[in-house]
Parts: structure tokens; C-alpha cells; sequence
């Protein structure tokens, strides 16, 4: 054999290297395709994570006496959810025109006076549905204890991404909020 056939052997046909790309483009597209569902998955993580802070930093207001602007220590703090469907929710300060707080409702005022931080929930996450209707949950010193608008006894949030899944934080009468 001359060394002109011994080369002529050594090189890849069109087909192999079709073959290659082919492999390395459905390799590539698989991945590009896995990252974008577990960003999705991350989002959804991550506010449910928010959510069950949040929670647990109404609880927190209400057993330190946090102060609410001007009106003092509030009769609670809560969290108000609009309806299932939404991208946000309200915390805020369950307050009471009379100084024991014989008066107060355990809801947030419709007109927002109570606001004291809305929440919003990562790009293509949702609130799923909520127990019962709920829309408040207040925890009310010393204890603290648990109020849910409409009353149960325990109150269970799903949150939902684009790609369906789902995230549910609980939290029950004793004030134990789930982690997700």
C-alpha cells in the first residue's frame, strides 16, 4: 500500500458526520428543554418558600408588638388573599378603633388603610385555590393565636406553575406553617 491510500482511509464520510450533528442537536435540545421546565419548577419553589416566610413573619409581628405606621401596635397582622387566580398577596396590620380591640374583625380593610406590604409571586406563578374561600388569615397576640376568614380549622395554599405543578403550604389553628 501507498501512503496515498493509507490517507485516503483516515477521513469521515458525509454521513457520520450527519449522524454526529444529529446526535448532538436532539442532545442539545433535550437540555435546553429540561432547563426551562426547571427554572419553572425553581420559580414555583421559591415562592412557596416566600409564602411560608411571609406567614411566619406575621406570626412574628404579632408576637413582638410590632408597630403599624402611626396607629401603634395593632390588635394582629395578617395575610389577606385576594382570590385563587392571583399573582399576589397583602400582609397587613388588623387594627381596631378601640384600644382593647373588643371591636376589630380579624379581615383586612377593603380600602387598603391596613396595607402594609404587598407580595407578588415570581413571573408564572399563581395562587392555585385556597381552602374554603379563604381570603385572611390573622394571628393575634400574645399567644399568637389563628383567625381564617371564613373560619376552619386549618387552611391549605396551592400555588401552580406554567408547566401544572403545584406547591401547598398549610398552616393550622396552633399557627404551624408548612415548608414546602
Amino acid at each position: 500500500m501507498n501512503e496515498r491510500q493509507i490517507f485516503k482511509n483516515c477521513g469521515f464520510t458525509l454521513i457520520e458526520m450527519l449522524v454526529v450533528l444529529a446526535i448532538i442537536i436532539v442532545i442539545t435540545g433535550i437540555v435546553i428543554f429540561n432547563v426551562g421546565a426547571e427554572r419553572q419548577n425553581s420559580a414555583l419553589l421559591r415562592s412557596a418558600q416566600k409564602l411560608s416566610l411571609d406567614l411566619r413573619r406575621a406570626q412574628s409581628f404579632a408576637l413582638s408588638s410590632k408597630t403599624y405606621k402611626t396607629a401603634g401596635v395593632p390588635c394582629g397582622w395578617g395575610i389577606h388573599f385576594n382570590v385563587a387566580g392571583s399573582t399576589s398577596y397583602i400582609i397587613f396590620a388588623d387594627l381596631a378603633s378601640v384600644q382593647d380591640c373588643s371591636d376589630r374583625d380579624f379581615v383586612r380593610d377593603g380600602n387598603g388603610s391596613e396595607d402594609f406590604e404587598v407580595a407578588n409571586l415570581e413571573a408564572g406563578i399563581t395562587i392555585s385555590s385556597l381552602s374554603n374561600s379563604l381570603s385572611d388569615i390573622v394571628f393575634t397576640p400574645p399567644d399568637p393565636t389563628v383567625n381564617f376568614t371564613p373560619d376552619q380549622t386549618s387552611a391549605n395554599i396551592v400555588l401552580i406553575n406554567k408547566n401544572g405543578a403545584t406547591r401547598a403550604i398549610n398552616i393550622n389553628k396552633t399557627g404551624f406553617v408548612s415548608s414546602p
